[in-house]
């Protein structure tokens, strides 16, 4: 009873590994009867970031892991070399040839053009890929006596300088940075949106009393119109009586004008006859001349007369015989 209890056990444990194995393998992710591919990459300069276990890509497509990453120095040469191996998975990697689908060697990528790289994946992290694409211009160096399976030889674009630089950039004092001006920028929403609204209540208090600022004015404006067209219609007026009175006015002064130029040619003639009477050869210059002597003889006979009267008095009665 009991070997029977242990066999059923036993086989209720077989049944399940087996399922799990079965499982594995119709979802391809492993596959112990498909002998993966080794290669080794040798490596001359950074490969900070890269660790055992870190994915070998494709042009982004995953194609492997690394298996192991080892560091070997050259006494002749003094050179410190990093050989990495890579465990690829050969059902990923197909060379289609006529139409027909053939399983590639790690020699036969390597002379279709097949370089190696390494790429960082995180700039935060710093963990870093190997990546793999075809550049069949390149030259090919290999180190023979470093690797032990099929090499892979290094891109001689590699950008291991350049993940290098990137991964020694200061990211943690940047993500600091980043988290202080993140708190800035919350700071700064928080009290928007406690002094906000009553910025918007104020501009909009603002604006009633720009709007009731502007509606009198207006009718300020619309008085002052009304008050500047009587102003204009007075005017208006005015100007038409003095137009009237001018017009009445242009008569009179025609004929103060013309009555001017009659009493000036009066005047002229009057003046033409004082100087003919004054010419040296006119007769009534003459006779006048002849009564101014006339008038002065009288005139000295008088004063002699008042001076004998003067002197005695008496001549008015007894006269000059006497």
């Amino acid at each position: 009873m009991d070997n029977a209890r242990q066999a059923a056990i036993g086989l209720f444990v077989l049944f399940g590994v087996a399922l799990a194995l079965a499982a594995v393998v119709l979802f391809g992710k492993f596959n112990p009867f498909r002998q993966a591919q080794s290669a080794e990459v040798v490596f001359e300069g950074s490969v900070e970031g890269l660790e055992v276990g870190a994915p070998v890509t494709f042009r982004g497509v995953r194609v492997g892991v690394v298996s192991s990453i080892i560091i070997e120095n050259d006494p002749k040469t003094g050179r410190t070399y990093v050989p990495v191996t890579l465990r690829l998975d050969p059902g990923k990697v197909v060379l289609r040839k006529g139409g027909a689908g053939a399983r590639p060697s790690i020699p036969d990528l390597v002379a279709a053009g097949l370089r190696a790289d390494v790429l960082p994946m995180s700039l935060i992290s710093g963990e870093s890929e190997v990546n793999l694409d075809f550049q069949p211009s390149t030259a090919v160096r290999l180190h023979p006596g470093i690797a032990e399976v099929p090499e892979v030889p290094v891109s001689p674009f590699a950008t291991g300088t350049l993940a290098q630089q990137l991964s020694a950039l200061p990211l943690q004092e940047l993500a600091k940075n980043a988290g202080a001006m993140m708190r800035s920028i919350r700071t700064l929403a928080d009290t928007l949106s406690v002094s906000l609204p009553q910025f918007l209540d104020s501009t909009r208090r603002t604006s009633v009393k720009a709007g009731q600022t502007l509606d009198a004015a207006r009718s300020a404006i619309r008085q002052m119109q009304r008050r500047a067209d009587v102003t204009m219609a007075g005017i208006d007026r005015l100007t038409g009586i003095a137009s009237t009175q001018l017009s009445g006015r242009g008569d009179d002064l025609h004929e103060l004008l013309v009555s001017s130029n009659a009493t000036v040619i009066k005047a002229h003639g009057v003046l033409g006859n004082l100087n003919t009477l004054t010419e040296n050869h006119a007769l009534a210059r003459a006779n006048l001349e002849h009564s101014l002597n006339d008038l002065a003889a009288a005139s000295s006979s008088l004063r002699a007369l008042a001076l004998d009267l003067e002197q005695n008095p008496r001549l008015l009665i007894t006269g000059r015989g006497q």
